[in-house]
């Protein structure tokens, strides 16, 4: 195992610019953390672990070693769902049991995974686990320290029976292009995708197609994504989060 994290990456569903963001950096320098801290994704679905999951385990392949992902898209934000901590040789994960961290969970090797139990805190909101509760299980971490709680089996992990790929749209990014959580691995360039009545056609790139056509293609992350070249597919096609796609002759 590393010995201690060299980079902290958080994915949340904040917000970009989110006061809660300064709010979580604030409260890893308190806690005397010296890693640099990247915001990997503050806009992943709102209130949605399961669009998440599959968004956060595309990014892992460029992500690099000894990183600690800092995760909090947490609709159930002071009930009792458990707090997690996920690791292995290369990387740690800190987030809710909520599925949130289910997709890591089955793509990482020899991962070992244990709920995050620390000592009650005299500050802890009800609210902001995030601040704090997660970003003082980081700080242990960062710090060469343990964080106490006890071992959880893979199966036992909220969403651990959820499918390996997920045929619906997971994200929308600023271009409005819609991320699905379909993996683009094999497939045939002359598959269709049906979404929202429509089938699209397949292009390896945005230039490949007459400007405001639709099509879907194989996106830096590997994931099917779906696209209006030099036009925003979520507005042109009506697409959201949640939508299904079906591959189609």
């Amino acid at each position: 195992m590393q010995k201690r994290p060299e980079l902290i990456s958080l994915f949340t569903d904040f917000g970009i610019g989110s006061h809660y963001l300064g709010q979580l950096k604030a409260r890893l320098l308190s806690e005397r953390v010296k890693q640099p801290v990247i915001d990997l994704c503050s806009d992943a679905p709102v209130f949605n672990p399961r669009a998440s999951a599959y968004l956060l385990a595309s990014f892992l392949p460029y992500i690099p070693p000894a990183t600690l992902f800092l995760c909090v898209v947490d609709p159930g934000v002071g009930s009792d769902r458990r707090a997690l901590l996920v690791k292995n040789s290369f990387f740690w994960f800190l987030g809710p049991d909520n599925g949130l961290l289910s997709r890591v969970v089955t793509h990482l090797t020899d991962a070992e995974i244990q709920t995050v139990e620390l000592p009650e805190l005299s500050d802890r909101s009800r609210t902001f686990d995030g601040r704090d509760y997660f970003a003082p299980a980081a700080a242990l971490l960062c710090n060469g320290a343990a964080v106490p709680g006890k071992p959880v089996q893979p199966d036992n992990v909220i969403g651990a029976d959820w499918p390996d790929q997920l045929p619906e749209v997971i994200y929308l990014d600023s271009y409005g292009n819609a991320v699905t959580g379909l993996s683009g691995r094999g497939l045939a360039g002359d598959t269709g995708l049906r979404i929202a009545g429509r089938t699209l056609q397949h292009a390896d790139t945005f230039s490949s197609v007459s400007p405001g056509t639709p099509f879907w293609y194989v996106n830096a992350n590997g994931l099917v994504e779906i696209a209006v070249s030099c036009g925003n597919a979520a507005q042109q096609l009506d697409l959201s989060i949640g939508m299904r796609v079906e591959w189609c002759a």
